[in-house]
């Protein structure tokens, strides 16, 4: 099959220029710099410290403006560069977003088998639940060879049992601890986590400090802690630069940013501008981008707008857990490579339930293979049949007797035909 070639250009490396090139860059890098420290006073006392009223337009144009200019003076060092969180560093810059109910165990080693990926998470983890020994919630943080680097994400609003929760997930083999901001859920909201943790960054912030204070402890320095948040709750109180200044000041050694509200949900396009004015509010830590990142275009397209130094990818993967081996040939190349063909995207879903029947068991591997067949089939052309089989399988005999039929045409002919073959048959 024959490499797509993307119409976005490899970065420049540095020193690939001539002599009299490498002194103008050095002139602009010198100019930059000295407006970008100039900017980042006002991203943060333009979309901080105001943080809980609506900022006229004029004020948010100019913000928006410094850390688009702030951005550009990292861009060409991470477009293609791994990802360095604290001690760790990532063999790539493209990591798996911990989605609640989608990045289980099994589709982690799928997506991770693929290629791309410089760190995958585990869904989302109570504390509480760790500590007690939930069974659900020791399901949701297993792990496997080949399942590394792991990120563990918590979620909740008490600083001393996310602290305990944290140490017991360096216990567990977390290489990264992540602390739940912005989840817009509302069974996290309602108990005060997720995103309302954005509602009250001073508080927030000696939460972080706590966890960041435990994993340093249990892990001798080894294990950095990092915070994923939305831009604010709303478009009237957007904190997500002031308080990642703040989160960078208490430890916390990276910050995700998904370029909506809570209030926004999924609704709506991510907002790279948004992303733009966090990444130019920080000093030292990397800001990585998340949300609407569906093709490697998109990918390199946050990178280059928004200056952030890596990007998380969660939907986008559901369909095509090749994503994040995509995005970063792209960046590194200047070309995305083939689309996995038709029997290997056949495999990718046979290995998914495979793992699920390994790891969870069959009650759970039916349950998750049934519903995300349509999210799988999306890259599969017309395949209703197909569908309707693994949907209404009773067990894991007749779900790969469905996948070899289609495999050997039988489920293609029929949809040829139409719904009305299918029935028949």
């Amino acid at each position: 099959m024959v490499a797509t070639t993307s119409n976005v250009a490899p970065p420049m490396r540095s020193g690939s220029m001539g002599c009299a090139g490498a002194g103008a860059g050095a002139a602009r890098a010198a100019s930059v710099s000295s407006e970008v420290t100039t900017c980042r006073m006002g991203v943060l006392r333009w979309g901080g410290i105001v943080g809980g009223l609506e900022l006229c337009g004029t004020v948010r144009r100019r913000a928006r403006r410094c850390a688009a200019l702030a951005s550009r003076s990292r861009i060409a060092r991470v477009i293609g560069e791994p990802l360095t969180i604290g001690p760790v560093r990532l063999a790539t810059n493209m990591l798996l977003a911990p989605v609640a109910g989608y990045c289980d165990l099994a589709f982690r080693l799928v997506v991770r088998g693929c290629g791309g990926v410089g760190l995958a998470s585990t869904d989302l983890l109570s504390p509480h639940g760790l500590l007690r020994g939930s069974a659900k919630s020791l399901d949701l943080a297993q792990t496997a060879a080949g399942d590394a680097p792991l990120g563990m994400q918590l979620y909740g609003n008490d600083a001393a049992i996310l602290a305990d929760g944290a140490a017991w997930a360096v216990d567990h083999g977390a290489a990264v601890v992540d602390i739940n901001m912005g989840c817009p859920v509302d069974k996290v909201t309602k108990t005060n986590g997720g995103s309302m943790l954005l509602c009250d960054p001073q508080r927030t912030t000696r939460l972080a400090e706590r966890v960041v204070g435990a994993v340093e402890k249990a892990s001798l320095g080894r294990v950095p802690v990092t915070a994923k948040v939305r831009l604010g709750w709303d478009s009237r109180s957007i904190v997500a630069p002031r308080l990642a200044r703040r989160l960078e000041g208490a430890g916390i050694a990276a910050v995700t940013v998904h370029g909506r509200t809570t209030e926004q949900r999924f609704r709506g396009e991510v907002d790279l501008d948004g992303i733009g004015e966090v990444v130019a509010a920080v000093d030292r830590i990397p800001i990585i981008g998340n949300g609407d990142v569906t093709t490697p275009e998109a990918c390199v397209r946050m990178l280059r707008v928004t200056g952030c130094a890596g990007v998380m990818i969660g939907r986008g993967a559901f369909s095509a857990p090749w994503l994040p081996r995509a995005c970063w040939s792209l960046q590194t190349t200047g070309r995305v490579g083939p689309e996995p063909t038709f029997e290997e995207k056949l495999d990718l879903i046979m290995r998914y339930f495979g793992l699920m029947l390994e790891h969870r068991g069959e009650r759970y591997a039916m349950t998750h293979i049934r519903r995300r067949i349509s999210w799988f089939a999306k890259r599969l052309g017309p395949c209703k049949p197909f569908r309707e089989a693994i949907r209404t399988a009773p067990g894991p005999a007749e779900v790969r007797a469905a996948l070899a039929e289609f495999r050997h045409g039988g489920w293609a002919d029929r949809a040829a035909r139409g719904p009305a073959a299918a029935l028949v048959a």
